[in-house]
């Protein structure tokens, strides 16, 4: 799960260096992540379906290859063309991570312990956040941002053959092709659509935190690039606790919680020209509110039974969340090059957050039916 997340991290921990390098503007550097994620939201149509008919197992090792590919070939980019291209790559990995490792669960995970056990593996992606903002920065200033990114392939390598010792999760569905998926039922609607808003806002964030705080706080890139690791450290924690609290509770009332701490803590960004501390405070709220969410969709469809298959319904959820993705970054981008600067960029985070906290409770019945 680290590993399909961590190329968009990347992009985020060594923004600065890629600006001053490629001269990039700020909607060129969100459109890498828009590449990715697009991607992503196209492949989901078909991930899941995949998922289930080739087996978690496999699909976890093509998902290693990937990355490695992807990685390899953003070391080698010498244009943003090239990047863009990479990029695709990468998309690909990130539709098949959580239809993969959500169809491992349910098949060799007993159904008390699943939510723990989506809870431990939804924390590689902050884990990854941890790891690029702490470590990338770091490395591209002693070597290259290139090298930093070569780094990365042979891990997802060795994970890729690490995947193929996992045991089988039985044979494909009788009589199956692929295909797209059903269309979405009415709560996995729901989890979609809180999905797609709370990708909007939290790859706003992760693209273009460093950049803001370089820019318009003056920080060091290494201390930008932490950044980025704050909201890792605070999101490792919050995807452990939510994930079981979510067994406990409700899902849609963990949602709304989540969302609203979002909101609250992205408004702490703008007003950090005022003090930097406000700044750290943002990211570490918004890490254990907005980047634990996808974890608490994904103990939904592991666990309940009325969002249809597991892998489809893992496939349909990312689908929404990547969709947010696609759109959060140039958006963002594009309201800090008008005349509304970063003010106007964080307003657009706080206000998918809030969408994102109406859609949960106004959902609450039909996904707490089908848990």
């Amino acid at each position: 799960m680290g590993l399909s997340m961590f190329v968009l991290y990347a992009i985020g921990a060594l923004g600065p260096f890629l600006v001053a390098d490629l001269d990039l503007s700020g909607p060129r550097l969100g459109l890498l992540t828009a590449v990715t994620f697009g991607t992503a939201a196209l492949l989901s149509l078909y991930a899941g379906h995949a998922a289930d008919l080739v087996g978690g197992r496999r699909a976890l090792a093509l998902l290693g290859v990937l990355v490695a590919c992807a990685f390899a070939a953003l070391a080698a980019s010498h244009s943003y063309g090239l990047l863009l291209a990479a990029l695709v790559a990468g998309g690909a990995a990130q539709s098949l991570a959580n239809p993969a490792t959500n169809k491992l669960i349910a098949a060799h995970v007993p159904p008390q312990r699943r939510a723990m056990a989506v809870g431990v593996k939804q924390s590689g992606v902050p884990l990854a956040a941890f790891t690029a903002g702490l470590v990338l920065p770091s490395l591209a200033q002693a070597t290259s941002w290139r090298t930093a990114l070569a780094l990365v392939v042979p891990l997802a390598l060795a994970a890729a053959g690490a995947a193929l010792l996992l045991p089988a999760d039985g044979p494909p569905p009788s009589g199956a092709a692929l295909s797209l998926p059903s269309p979405p039922n009415t709560p996995t609607r729901w989890l979609m659509g809180v999905s797609f808003f709370i990708g909007c806002g939290l790859a706003s964030l992760t693209t273009y935190l460093p950049l803001y705080a370089h820019e318009r706080l003056s920080l060091g890139e290494r201390g930008a690039g932490a950044l980025i690791a704050a909201v890792g450290v605070s999101g490792i924690a919050a995807r452990l606790l939510w994930s079981k609290y979510s067994d406990r509770l409700d899902v849609p009332r963990s949602l709304l919680v989540l969302a609203v701490a979002a909101v609250a803590s992205a408004l702490l960004l703008p007003a950090a020209a005022a003090g930097t501390w406000l700044v750290w405070a943002g990211a570490v709220g918004l890490g254990g509110s907005a980047a634990a969410a996808n974890a608490i969709t994904m103990v939904a469809v592991t666990r309940g039974s009325g969002f249809g298959r597991t892998g489809h319904a893992s496939a349909l959820v990312s689908l929404g969340f990547f969709a947010g993705f696609v759109a959060g970054p140039p958006a963002f981008g594009l309201l800090v090059a008008s005349a509304g600067g970063w003010t106007a960029g964080w307003a657009l985070v706080t206000a998918a957050f809030a969408v994102a906290a109406v859609l949960s409770w106004a959902g609450r019945g039909p996904v707490r039916r089908s848990v």
